[in-house]
């Protein structure tokens, strides 16, 4: 069992249906906990970066649009959203004293050269200063994400700009199982504990991409690629469970990529 107290710099990225149901309205209580988990990890001297989905979700919350949207609806929402979801971080974590600054980031930014240094010293001087990161997809004007993703790509890129040595991909699952019907099971098993190494089985595992997040398992191991790449582990879990980032410490179900 891999324990966090080995880690110091962590990326936690956050999916959009732990943080808002169909109607845009905001899981107060996931946040609540999330939010005391982060806490947490400050306490215990981690330097913590959150990738926060969930812009389009509560985008939907006062706009009324049909379930499936056009891109052009999709970032009107997502501008619209991005108001609500900063507001629902901030309202949260302050009841923990903990200030957050907002980044909107695209992918391609993070790989090129003026634009990632820019970005990397705009997030470590707010780490600096204790101010959490709060980082999103600008999906206003990017569609890298919107089309495909739901952030896990852009977390694991944020992850290896700044030299995280962890990324916690916060789910609606438990992690990885060997095949989908697993997960649909009321009782699910064939949880994969522990990957090594990304290979083809590995990729045949991951299954189709969800409704509400669109990467669904597919990005997840595409972001698990890109942190092997870079001497960064990582980890799924469901964040659908009490404190589900001190759980992992607990043995709480989830998928481990660790060389």
């Amino acid at each position: 069992m891999q324990n966090i107290n080995s880690f110091k710099r962590i990326v936690i990225k956050v999916g959009s249906s732990l943080l808002a149901d169909s109607k845009g309205r905001v899981n107060q209580s996931f946040l609540s906990a999330v939010s005391a988990d982060i806490e947490w990890l400050l306490e215990n001297g981690k330097e913590v970066l959150v990738v926060s989905s969930g812009a389009i979700a509560m985008g939907r919350k006062k706009i009324i649009l049909p379930k499936k949207l056009s891109l052009s609806e999709s970032q009107a929402l997502a501008a619209h959203g991005q108001i609500e979801l900063m507001s629902a971080w901030k309202k949260s974590l302050s009841k923990y004293s903990i200030s957050i600054g907002q980044m909107l980031l695209t992918p391609k930014e993070t790989e090129l050269k003026v634009s990632s240094i820019n970005a990397k010293q705009t997030v470590n001087k707010l780490i600096e200063i204790g101010c959490l990161p709060v980082i999103n997809e600008n999906d206003s004007t990017a569609t890298d994400e919107i089309k495909f993703g739901d952030n896990d790509l852009l977390a694991a890129k944020v992850a290896k700009l700044m030299d995280a040595d962890l990324l916690i991909i916060l789910s609606s699952v438990d992690g990885l199982f060997t095949s989908e019907d697993m997960i649909n099971k009321k009782k699910p098993i064939g949880l994969v504990q522990k990957v090594t190494k990304i290979n083809s089985k590995i990729k045949r595992m991951a299954g189709t991409a969800s409704e509400m997040g669109k990467g669904g398992m597919i990005s997840k191991i595409e972001a698990a690629e890109i942190c092997f790449q870079n001497n960064c582990s990582m980890v799924i879990t469901s964040g659908n469970k009490i404190r589900p980032i001190r759980a992992l410490n607990r043995g709480a179900k989830s998928t481990w990529f660790v060389k």
